[in-house]
C-alpha cells in the first residue's frame, strides 16, 4: 500500500510565514546551542528544541503562553532537581535500574506539579528527565530557565506577526 505525501494547504497560502517562523526557530536554537555545552547537556537541549518548535509553530495556543512555558519549566526543574538531590546529587553514579526508576519518578512528579498548578507544558517533563539522566550544574539549569524566558518574550514580541502553522 502506497501512501502519498500530502502538504498542508496552508503552506501554499502562507509560504512566507512558514519559512519565516521555521527559520526563526532554527536561528533561536542555534543561539541556544552556541552557548550551551552540547556534549554535557544533551537532554536539556532536547527539551529546549521541543519548546522552540511549539512557540514558533503554534504561538497562539494556550500551551505557549508564558504561564505554561515558564511555569512548566519551573515545575520540571523542581521535580528533576529534587529527585536528583534525594538520590545523591547530579554527579552521583547510579546503576541503570536506579536511573530508570528515578527518570520515571521525575516525569511523574513534574506532570503532577504542572497539572496541579495549571502550568502544563509537555517539554518541561523532558527537562525533568534530562536533569535526572545526566550530570548537570546549577548554571546550566539557570541557563535553560533564561532561554525559556527569552522564548516567552520573543513570542510576546512576535506573536502578532505569526500564525499557528499546525
Amino acid at each position: 500500500m502506497k501512501t502519498a505525501v500530502r502538504f498542508d494547504r496552508k503552506v501554499s497560502k502562507h509560504p512566507f510565514r512558514y519559512i519565516f517562523q521555521c527559520a526563526l526557530a532554527g536561528i533561536v536554537t542555534m543561539v541556544f546551542l552556541i552557548f550551551l555545552d552540547l556534549l554535557t547537556y544533551k537532554g536539556l537541549v532536547a527539551a529546549l528544541g521541543a519548546t522552540t518548535f511549539l512557540i514558533f509553530t503554534m504561538p497562539h495556543r494556550v500551551s505557549c503562553k508564558p504561564r505554561y512555558v515558564v511555569g512548566g519549566y519551573v515545575m520540571g526543574m523542581l521535580a528533576g532537581v529534587i529527585c536528583t538531590l534525594v538520590f545523591g546529587g547530579p554527579n552521583a553514579p547510579l546503576p541503570v535500574s536506579s536511573l530508570v526508576a528515578l527518570g520515571a519518578i521525575s516525569v511523574g512528579s513534574a506532570s503532577l506539579l504542572m497539572v496541579s498548578t495549571n502550568t502544563e507544558h509537555p517539554p518541561a517533563a523532558g527537562f525533568a528527565l534530562g536533569l535526572v539522566l545526566q550530570p548537570w550544574d546549577y548554571e546550566a539549569v539557570l541557563y535553560v530557565l533564561g532561554c525559556v524566558c527569552f522564548l516567552s518574550f520573543a513570542r510576546y514580541l512576535l506573536k502578532r506577526f505569526m500564525i499557528d502553522l499546525l
